[in-house]
Order: structure tokens, then sequence, then C-alpha cells
């Protein structure tokens, strides 16, 4: 049996991050309530074939087929990998040199969804009643 606050808790800890970059990070965030990852870096050279931006995006926030990707220039790609025997979904990205930014939306959805119930409030909700922080 599965324990539904771990799931609803799970909306606030399983964030988007940057695992490999080709270039300085200038600055990167995700936006819980709107599901919206943002990066900037600036970078010496373009993305090397064998050496691209590369991102953790949880499939919790970011589903496969339900993504929107918006890149200041260059291609991207987005794949499952295996780490551990998990797959984890990565998103590649391929960009020229100077400043570069990449935003990736996922589907706007309330938050708290636990085992594919809607919870009357999420985590985030809670928090705000209650004047705790989220990191």
């Amino acid at each position: 049996m599965h324990d539904a606050g771990a799931f609803r808790a799970a909306e606030a800890y399983v964030r988007p991050t940057p695992v490999a970059t080709a270039g300085e990070v200038v600055s990167f965030g995700f936006d819980l309530r709107n599901c919206e990852f943002k990066l900037a870096l600036v970078a010496s050279g373009p993305a090397g074939e064998g050496a691209p931006t590369e991102m953790f995006l949880p499939e919790y926030h970011f589903p496969r087929d339900h993504i929107e990707v918006g890149v200041s220039g260059g291609r991207w790609e987005l794949r499952a990998e295996d780490a551990n025997g998990e797959a984890v979904q990565v998103l590649r990205w391929w960009h020229a040199a100077g400043e570069q930014s990449i935003k990736v939306k996922g589907p706007k959805r309330r938050l708290g969804l636990a085992m594919g119930k809607e919870e009357e409030e999420g985590l985030l909700d809670r928090c705000r009643e209650k004047g705790c922080l989220v990191m």
C-alpha cells in the first residue's frame, strides 16, 4: 500500500535540475505552481556534439507528450536514460556560444494529485496557509 502523503509531497521535492552544462549557469529555477523550468547560461563556445547541456526533467511534472520547450537557439532532444536500473528523463540541448536560455513548460494542473485522485489542496497551498517555506 502506498502512502498518499508521500505522493503529495513529491510535487514539491521532485524537481528538474541541470545535470551538465556547456557553459556557466547564470540562473535556473522551477516554478511549481506554473510547472515551468528555466535555465540561463553563458557559453564560451557552442555545445559540442558529445557534450550538450543536460537537464533532469522528472516525468512527474513533465510527461513526455505534454511539454513545451522554448530555446534561444540550437536544438534539443528528450530521452529516457538508465540510472541504476531506473529510467530517468533527460533533456539534451545543443546551443551556440554566448548568452543562452531554455524554458520548459509542463501541464499546469491542480497541485496535490495523489494516486490518480485530486486532493482538496496541494502541499504548496498548505504551506502558504501555514507560513512554511518551499525551496
